[in-house]
């Protein structure tokens, strides 16, 4: 199978690439698709443990955000952690992120979450400059199971006595961070995969499934509290992070989600995010949100990684599907570190392998890491992605400089 392959296109009307010997691609700056915002990642879970590691967390912040020596990822997921009952014990390593309200009658602790703010800021010193908070839980507290790894038998978990306390909750941080740290979040997500039934009381990590009319309240009263703390014009709402692009048997994903939030909540929100792990239906997705006047991210995907060049070409379908049918204007990556203390097994979903218990493991940079380089590095913000007649092509056009590229899988 081909590798990764660059071309470097004047600007003059049609493009012909002759990008191996049996392949012609047509490429056409006439015909502008989205123009890419950026590329990105969560900081879940990677970044509450690598974050408080002194030792190897530049190291890492160079690899993943800075450009010259890494990825150059400048789209950056925040996750407002929920905070588990202090008597639990079930959390992965790095999945027990802490909220800022360890209980119901206590005052916010802003010195939480310090390893997680380290990473975050560490991405803003490297260029990083969009930035989404983001919710997999409520705090443990306002759940129905207190437990903020799920409910029991995957039910309904926010407890429909705290939709205003969770939305409370979840926009003061957002204030805290612009007012004291002068860090803006351009959106606020209150979901994480929602309705997919993963989540469940003791799990390995912090999750919620909602009922679909409790979106809607939560999205009203979200929007709600970022207009009554003056935090509308910098911030706004962004939904709902679905598993999957279509339906299935047992599952309602992105498409039929969006169609339970009313125009009123939907008057809070600038921003679609999908998760790409399952579905074909990128193109009615982008419909949607184009008809409807919404920004459109693919907000997570990962895979297993793989010590061949397998997972490098997986990484490069799944960017090429997506960045040519959904055309979302930011792709973002789950975790680019996983916790791997044995090495490169293929049974995580990291770009990168380390050791979230021993700082002194040396870092396992994976295939993955450079086949997703290809793409950041190359095709960076700002570029104008354009048509290209080739479904394994994905051509951008830097308009400052008035020139093409082309990546071809």
């Amino acid at each position: 199978m081909a590798g990764f392959k660059i071309r470097l296109l004047l600007n003059v009307g049609i493009f012909l690439s002759i990008v191996n010997a049996d392949r012609t691609v047509f490429i056409d700056p006439n015909d502008p698709w989205q123009v890419l915002e950026g590329w990105g990642t969560s900081l879940c879970w990677w970044a509450n443990a690598l974050g408080g590691f002194p030792d190897v967390r530049d190291q890492t912040a160079d690899l993943v955000f800075d450009l010259d020596k890494g990825l150059g990822l400048n789209v950056i997921r925040y996750n407002i952690g929920g905070g588990d009952n202090q008597s639990h014990h079930h959390m992965r390593i790095g999945g027990d992120v802490p909220g800022f309200r360890p209980c119901q009658n206590c005052d916010y602790n802003w010195t939480s979450d310090a390893n997680q703010r380290w990473i975050l800021f560490a991405a803003k010193e490297r260029g990083a400059d969009i930035f989404e908070a983001f919710s997999n839980s409520p705090p443990y507290w306002m759940t129905n199971s207190g437990c903020s790894s799920g409910g029991p038998n995957y039910a309904n978990n926010l407890n429909s006595d705290y939709y205003d306390q969770f939305a409370d909750y979840l926009t003061e941080v957002v204030k805290w961070y612009k007012d004291e740290q002068g860090l803006v979040f351009r959106t606020l997500e209150p979901f994480n995969e929602p309705t997919t039934g993963l989540w469940k009381e003791f799990g390995s990590q912090e999750g919620c499934t909602y009922k679909y009319l409790a979106m809607d309240e939560v999205v009203d009263k979200v929007g709600a509290y970022l207009n009554k703390k003056g935090l509308s014009g910098t911030t706004s709402v962004s939904i709902a992070d679905e598993g999957l692009f279509e339906g299935e048997i047992t599952t309602i994903a992105a498409i039929s989600t969006l169609n339970i939030f009313g125009d009123h909540a939907k008057s809070y929100v600038s921003q679609y995010n999908t998760h790409a792990y399952f579905g074909f239906l990128r193109t009615p997705l982008f419909d949607i949100a184009k008809n409807d006047g919404k920004r459109l991210w693919m907000s997570e995907w990962g895979s297993w990684s793989s010590k061949d060049m397998s997972a490098s070409i997986k990484l490069s379908e799944q960017i090429l599907n997506d960045m040519r049918n959904l055309k979302p204007v930011a792709w973002v990556y789950w975790q680019v570190i996983e916790h791997a203390p044995n090495g490169n097994d293929g049974k995580d979903y990291g770009l990168i392998g380390a050791d979230f218990s021993n700082s002194t493991t040396p870092l396992d940079i994976r295939l993955s890491f450079y086949g997703f380089a290809q793409y950041t590095k190359f095709i960076r913000p700002g570029y104008q992605i354009i048509f290209s007649n080739d479904g394994d092509t994905l051509a951008a056009q830097d308009k400052q400089k008035n020139t093409c590229f082309s990546l071809h899988k």
